[in-house]
């Protein structure tokens, strides 16, 4: 019955591109051009209901061009709201689907990180009472944000039925991030569009946190910003080196390489320090869960010698080079010592507001919703710091928590399994989540599109995996 559904909804798409087509060549006004984005959307949605995958799918490979297209357009683009309906309209069609098929959407409801989850959200509701925050919109803002987030993990509790389409989102995620790293090389090699030199300087200030000293600059890619796409293709990077590593099949392995090639050449242009780090700790945390192997140890000594000939080599003059040894030359680091600096400043803040400041007061949201707050306007410049001021003391506590019980659970989950394929999905998604989690330590790194899109579809592969029958798969 379901695929009769999927018909009707692709019929409904033909005719609606027809009578949009025609309205478009009748009428010169702006309903005729926006109709027929408008029905596209409404089709899509449709569709994205009758089959939840779906809409979970394009939602994720929408997240990597949604930045692309809005520079493209040369005007405000409703990325957000975009991938709000996708994600939205794909938790209806799961509500749906269960219903019709009796079964429960919360695969993980006896699962600590599940618990964790909904234990954080309880605190968001509580932060809505929060004296020292006037602005009830910005409340709602963060709120809907992190609701959005948790529908993601959920979505990947019922995303992930098999160990097949596991590793079918892998494949799919690892492609996407192929195809950002190959257009960040073009951008190195060949130089921006106009239109992208346009969006830079549409901004004021944003030309001068993309520009390095020596005039290079940052390469963002298809993604929104330099930051993002580098700790974004750093993680994936954990992803592919891990199943490199632990794989036999020299298909993949030469595919692998080759996307991670480009996928590390990304990392290098974006000029992101922050990515650099998430790469060291994801493949610490690798060596740690796999010492117990001869090429575990082979390729620690291979990662010490590459470590130590970039940051002491005979490579001198390369930009790129030169802005990774400035990562490790912490001495000198002008941006972290004015991090630290704030950091200490707002300490005593954090230590007397249990609650914090409330949400949505800090940085630029903070001058947005809530400009006469005492936090607004103060850059975060980390996740942990932006949940330590604006939720206090008792909402950084129970992040900390949340995160040690995520990484708990995926190497306790690793070492419990028997199946080699299983333990090859833990070792490669516990990796990246500790990849992220120490990025957060410099960047607001868990939560951006579409890196949200790989962080909690790992914490649903860490709970689900338990759910899964042992099977034989051959990548």
């Amino acid at each position: 019955m379901k695929l009769h559904y999927k018909y009707l909804v692709l019929l409904f798409s033909v005719l609606a591109t027809v009578l949009a087509t025609f309205i478009y060549v009748v009428s010169n006004s702006y309903i005729g051009y926006s109709l027929p984005f408008l029905l596209m959307g409404l089709a899509i949605g449709l569709y994205a209901i009758v089959d939840y995958r779906f809409g979970f799918y394009l939602a994720l490979a929408s997240g990597f061009f949604i930045f692309f297209l809005g520079r493209l357009v040369g005007q405000t683009f409703p990325s957000a709201f975009y991938i709000d309906i996708l994600i939205w309209t794909s938790f209806l069609g799961l509500i749906l689907d269960s219903i019709r098929r009796r079964h429960q959407i919360f695969w993980g409801n006896g699962h600590a990180i599940s618990y964790g989850y909904f234990i954080f959200l309880l605190l968001l509701l509580i932060e809505s009472l929060n004296p020292n925050a006037s602005s009830f919109e910005g409340w709602f803002f963060v709120f809907r944000k992190f609701l959005q987030l948790v529908v993601i993990y959920i979505l990947g509790l019922n995303v992930f039925t098999s160990l097949r389409r596991i590793f079918v989102f892998l494949r799919i995620w690892i492609t996407l991030a192929f195809i950002a790293g190959v257009y960040a090389c073009y951008q190195e090699w060949f130089g921006f569009f106009n239109f992208e030199i346009d969006w830079v300087y549409s901004v004021p200030g944003r030309a001068g946190l993309y520009f390095l000293d020596t005039g290079i600059m940052r390469k963002f890619s298809i993604l929104s910003d330099p930051a993002a796409f580098g700790i974004l293709m750093g993680s994936t990077a954990v992803i592919v080196f891990v199943l490199i590593l632990q794989q036999k099949n020299l298909k993949f392995k030469t595919m692998g390489l080759l996307s991670l090639l480009f996928i590390m050449l990304g990392v290098a242009y974006s000029g992101t320090r922050t990515a650099y780090f998430t790469i060291i700790a994801g493949l610490f945390l690798y060596i740690l869960m796999s010492i117990n192997q001869i090429k575990t140890l082979i390729f620690s000594a291979f990662c010490f010698l590459a470590f130590v000939f970039i940051l002491f080599g005979p490579v001198y003059g390369n930009p790129t080079v030169d802005r990774i040894r400035s990562a490790f030359n912490f001495k000198e680091d002008a941006s972290m010592k004015v991090r630290d600096d704030n950091r200490k400043f707002i300490q005593p803040y954090i230590l007397s507001q249990p609650l914090g400041g409330g949400l949505a007061t800090s940085g630029m949201n903070g001058l947005n919703y809530n400009p006469n707050h005492i936090l607004a306007g103060f850059p975060p410049d980390s996740g942990f710091l932006k949940t330590a001021i604006e939720t206090g003391w008792i909402g950084f506590t129970l992040q900390c928590i949340l995160y040690f019980v995520i990484l708990v659970s995926g190497v306790r989950a690793f070492y419990a399994s028997t199946n080699r394929i299983m333990k090859l999905i833990l070792l490669a998604v516990t990796t990246c989540v500790f990849s992220f989690i120490v990025s957060q330590f410099g960047q607001e790194a868990i939560g951006q599109v579409p890196g949200s899109f790989l962080f909690y579809p790992c914490l649903a592969i860490i709970v689900r995996v338990r759910h899964l029958q042992t099977s034989k798969m051959i990548l």
